[in-house]
């Protein structure tokens, strides 16, 4: 019988569903849904959503002013 070594299965494992290694990351990953993903210390997507929204907004009126500056010395010369 193969066993897992350190945690690390590497595919050859022939225990099946009772891999100790799959068992408990399928308990840590049941534990983090039934706790609201609290302990897994997941961020809310909506909050991600929103500050990459702002980035890319600020992103954006940066290289406008960028492209606006350059066009006003351009149309200057």
């Amino acid at each position: 019988m193969t066993t897992c070594l350190n945690g690390k299965c590497n595919g050859d494992c022939d225990q099946g569903r009772n891999c100790p290694v799959r068992q408990q990351r399928i308990k840590e990953i049941n534990d983090a849904y039934t706790n609201g993903y609290n302990d897994a210390q997941l961020n809310d997507p909506y909050t991600d959503t929103i500050g990459t929204f702002k980035s890319l907004i600020a992103v954006i009126i940066l290289a406008a002013s960028v492209w606006l500056l350059f066009y006003v010395i351009w149309c200057n010369l």
